[in-house]
């Protein structure tokens, strides 16, 4: 019998299984709409993110650009300090002795050392970096000291040396501290204070080793490894003591090695009264001269035999003429002709003999003496003899040196021209005599 009831009750359960099925159905396309919609703002997200991140890509390129650009801007200003104490640290004799050709030479040589130091210390190192050269001196002082030993005759010269040290670079310089005995102390003391402390400044090199007064200035700073000492004369005690925390450097061919001795020659008799006119001074000043070593050439010789000659003991005193730079100036000569000095040229004679009437070889010396010339004859040996640079240069006091001490043609362009061996500072020379010695 069919039961109406039971189908009824069938169809209920059946009905909640069905709905059940419907609401999972519905419940997952809900949940897959929210992971859809989820999804959608991930991407938009991470293609936000992508954006920000090219953003800050590309500020960090130009960041890093500018950076670069600034650090090249920065590394040229950046420089080397070179202090020098002029007054205790001096530029060797034959740069101060070459006028504004040496000062220019000793900025050379000085930079060359330098570099050489650096690369030393560090291979790496900008080769092309700034050198700021400061020397300080009590320039009167400095003058004086040379002129009192003779090293340069005339202080002119040494004016002429800081010229030429100042022209040779823009930032090389040599000033005058001041007549008192602190004054480039002082000077030194405050540069050296301002290029620790400056991040621009790579290194210094500290040149005043004979000066105890500056291991007060340098002692604080024996950790940094930024510093340099360089050795001319020895260095004072306390400045020994400290040489040990810094690197150290030597640079023979700028600075002396030792100070200046304490000798003083006197010029205080030796002036001449100079003439009204330039050439009447050194025609007067130069035949005086010229008739004073003949005769004294004279009275010397004697007709002894030839090794009497060679082992005289003491030459004869000739005049030395200097202008007024100090600089030597030889008497004028006139060979008689340039058959005549051919001729004299090949028989290759003994010169100091002929011309002073001494010969310092002795038994040693390979170069003719006889037989005795005549006057023209010893006037062109003269001629001959001064083709030949004497190696002490334009400053050379010996009073029987027969070399030349300035090139003899008149119309000469300068070292090398027509195979000239005479060097540029024994050129153009300034012949009006002032003294004579």
């Amino acid at each position: 019998m069919f039961d109406l009831d039971d189908v009824k009750l069938r169809y209920n359960k059946l009905k909640g299984i069905e709905d059940s099925k419907e609401k999972i159905i519905e419940e997952l396309f809900s949940h897959v709409k929210e992971l859809r919609r989820e999804l959608k703002e991930s991407r938009d997200e991470v293609d936000n993110f992508k954006h920000l991140t090219g953003l800050f890509k590309d500020k960090s390129n130009r960041d890093r650009e500018a950076l670069e650009v600034k650090s090249r801007e920065q590394a040229r200003l950046n420089y080397v300090s070179v202090l020098v104490d002029g007054d205790c640290m001096n530029f060797q004799d034959s740069l101060v002795q070459s006028g504004y050709d040496g000062g220019q030479k000793a900025v050379r040589l000085l930079k060359k050392a330098v570099e050489d130091h650096l690369f030393d210390l560090d291979p790496e190192a900008n080769p092309s970096i700034q050198y700021r050269i400061r020397v300080y001196a009590n320039v009167t002082g400095l003058m004086k000291t040379y002129r009192d030993t003779n090293i340069v005759p005339a202080e002119e010269t040494m004016e002429a040396f800081i010229q030429g040290f100042n022209m040779e670079n823009g930032f090389c310089d040599f000033v005058d501290a001041g007549t008192g005995k602190e004054c480039s102390d002082v000077k030194l003391r405050a540069l050296f204070e301002q290029d620790i402390i400056d991040v621009h400044c790579q290194r210094i090199l500290f040149c005043a080793s004979a000066d105890n007064g500056y291991a007060r200035v340098l002692g604080p700073y024996r950790e940094s490894d930024r510093i340099s000492l360089v050795e001319g004369p020895p260095f004072a005690r306390e400045m020994k003591e400290l040489s040990s925390n810094f690197a150290t450097a030597v640079f023979p061919d700028v600075f002396r090695s030792n100070k200046i001795p304490s000798r003083r020659v006197s010029f205080s008799n030796s002036y001449i009264t100079p003439p009204s006119t330039p050439a009447q001074n050194y025609a007067s000043a130069a035949k005086a001269a010229v008739s004073r070593s003949q005769s004294t050439s004279e009275r010397n010789r004697s007709p002894s035999p030839l090794t009497s000659a060679r082992a005289s003991p003491t030459p004869p005193r000739m005049s030395v003429c200097r202008n007024s730079k100090g600089q030597r100036v030889d008497p004028p000569l006139r060979y008689s002709s340039k058959d005549n000095v051919d001729v004299l040229k090949s028989q290759k004679l003994c010169n100091p003999f002929h011309i002073v009437g001494y010969c310092p070889y002795g038994d040693n010396c390979n170069h003719g003496h006889e037989p005795r010339l005549k006057p023209h004859q010893i006037e062109d040996l003269r001629y001959i003899a001064r083709l030949r640079v004497c190696p002490r240069g334009i400053w050379c006091d010996d009073e029987n040196c027969v070399c030349g001490h300035r090139c003899p043609r008149e119309n000469c362009h300068g070292p090398g021209y027509m195979g000239c061996k005479f060097p540029k500072v024994m050129h153009w020379v300034d012949s009006n005599i002032v003294r004579a010695a």
